[in-house]
């Protein structure tokens, strides 16, 4: 939204380019302007692209990249630790994993790309959850259902809640027999630099293999999440307290 001279466009240079007539697109701007994605020059009273829009059009860009940026990285950890990795987005609700690569192991968890999960049963999911704004996590808590996956699934809130905090000071999640009886995971978020996640990644396979590496695993999966952060051309946020190493089992 911008004229020859790069300072915007008036009401009426819009119309003629929308093909609308003066009134609506007068309308129409001003509530762009109040959601943020139009501005107006006070002097000029010319219109241009505000901040959200082109906030929104950053995390377009991050998204579509993602996958391809993740993809080396994911096999590089899948490589070192031995395990499945996946990578997974926020859905409302749920997760999505967008990405798998398995690991040569006899026995493996039950997942696919494009498959769902909820957000409190997974270590992806509890990630995400941890490096969203206070506000945003709690109107996503009213919406959630807490059903159990298994007999270990956290259904309680203020339960939860104090599983995301413990998220939050180490920087890494866990799914410790939650989502699946026999399978463990170990979940990071891969935080832009608006402090809000686009996606996480996590190590997973079953518990008996996963139980006595949670805190090897989760400073591994934490430093490659916050590699794609980088590359991606975001800045991955530090954990509440990055010196806390609580090692616990996930209930």
């Amino acid at each position: 939204m911008a004229g020859a001279d790069g300072y915007g466009l008036g009401p009426s240079a819009i119309s003629q380019r929308v093909g609308l007539d003066k009134a609506t697109v007068t309308r129409l701007l001003r509530t762009l302007v109040e959601a943020g994605y139009v501005t107006q020059d006070e002097s000029t009273r010319r219109y241009r692209l505000g901040g959200r829009i082109l906030w929104l059009a950053h995390r377009v860009t991050v998204g579509l990249d993602l996958r391809t940026f993740a993809r080396p990285h994911l096999a590089a950890l899948r490589d070192e630790l031995g395990e499945t990795v996946h990578l997974g987005v926020m859905d409302d609700v749920r997760v999505v994993y967008v990405d798998k690569l398995e690991a040569e192991n006899s026995i493996q968890l039950v997942s696919a790309v494009g498959q769902t999960m909820p957000l409190h049963s997974t270590s992806l999911g509890k990630a995400m959850l941890a490096a969203l704004p206070d506000e945003e996590r709690e109107r996503i808590y009213a919406r959630m259902d807490f059903l159990p996956r298994t007999d270990r699934t956290i259904c309680d809130l203020t339960t939860f809640r104090e599983e995301i905090r413990l998220t939050q000071r180490r920087g890494y999640s866990t799914d410790d027999r939650e989502n699946e009886p026999f399978g463990a995971c170990v979940g990071a978020a891969i935080v832009a630099a608006d402090g809000q996640p686009v996606g996480a990644i996590s190590i997973a396979g079953p518990h008996f293999r996963i139980h006595d590496r949670l805190e090897h695993f989760g400073d591994r999966v934490r430093a490659v999440a916050a590699a794609i952060a980088r590359e991606l051309g975001t800045d991955a946020r530090e954990p509440v307290d990055a010196g806390g190493r609580e090692n616990r089992e996930a209930t």
